[in-house]
């Protein structure tokens, strides 16, 4: 075991010492038979490859970063669909836009759908109103921390 242990430290020893050396620019004077194109086109391959890593590093941090933005907010999604869809619904069943619908709203606005879908619709909108207080707010403290922080005391002359 202390021998296979020995075999696979010198495997990725040696591995790590081809990664470093293939990360070096191309030097031209050390391998006579390799062209410039050649070495190169591997510096490229190298260069390329360092790019991907980023471009994907970048993806999994904004993919992360949005699911966040996703989790935190999602309440407040879920309110703001709430209104949109119980007044829609209200207008629809509760008070519609015809004669019939002028006559039958003083029976309709007693009825249980209707009354559920106005209480929805009043609280979504205090809910909703509160979130814009509390982006206000926060969006606020972030402006006057920042200005806390860059604010310079006048020097004399």
């Amino acid at each position: 075991m202390i021998i296979m242990r020995r075999m696979r430290t010198k495997k990725t020893e040696e591995d790590d010492k081809n990664i470093s050396e293939e990360l070096k620019e191309p030097s031209y004077e050390n391998n006579p038979e390799v062209t410039q194109e050649e070495n190169s086109s591997n510096y490229n391959k190298i260069v390329a490859g360092q790019i991907y890593n980023f471009l994907i590093t970048m993806y999994k941090f904004f993919i992360k970063t949005l699911l966040v933005i996703l989790k935190a907010s999602g309440i407040y999604l879920l309110w703001i669909c709430l209104h949109y869809f119980s007044a829609h619904l209200y207008i629809k069943f509760c008070v519609p836009d015809t004669i019939i619908g002028f006559i039958m709203s003083p029976f309709m606005i007693a009825t249980p759908h209707c009354q559920g879908l106005r209480w929805i619709v009043y609280n979504a909108a205090g809910i909703i109103s509160n979130m814009w207080i509390l982006i206000g707010a926060w969006i606020y403290s972030i402006i006057w921390i920042y200005n806390k922080d860059t604010h310079m005391e006048p020097t004399s002359l």
